[in-house]
């Protein structure tokens, strides 16, 4: 798969939740990609409490996605987004 496929790509958690699109990719020195930077839907920077700039951003380890496909599935539900999301 291409990194590039990755961007503007739908991101749900497991309980169907969109969370917003993959708007960039962070990269280690050793070219691992370590988190996900989203594009956050406003509502759900709302629900999180973050900070509503006019593009609120996240951040999510790699570690947490489930799966990948016509949209990206975070391994947690809705309810628990708050814990593996980094506000950026």
């Amino acid at each position: 798969m291409l990194l590039g496929s990755l961007l503007g790509k739908k991101v749900l958690t497991l309980d169907g939740v969109h969370v917003g699109e993959v708007e960039d990719l962070e990269v280690s020195e050793s070219w691992k990609v370590e988190k996900l930077i989203l594009r956050l839907k406003r509502e759900v920077a709302r629900e999180l409490g973050m900070r509503l700039a006019l593009r609120p951003r996240g951040a999510v380890k790699v570690e947490r996605v489930r799966g990948v496909g016509d949209y990206i599935t975070l391994a947690v539900e809705g309810s628990k987004l708050r814990e593996v999301l980094e506000p950026l």
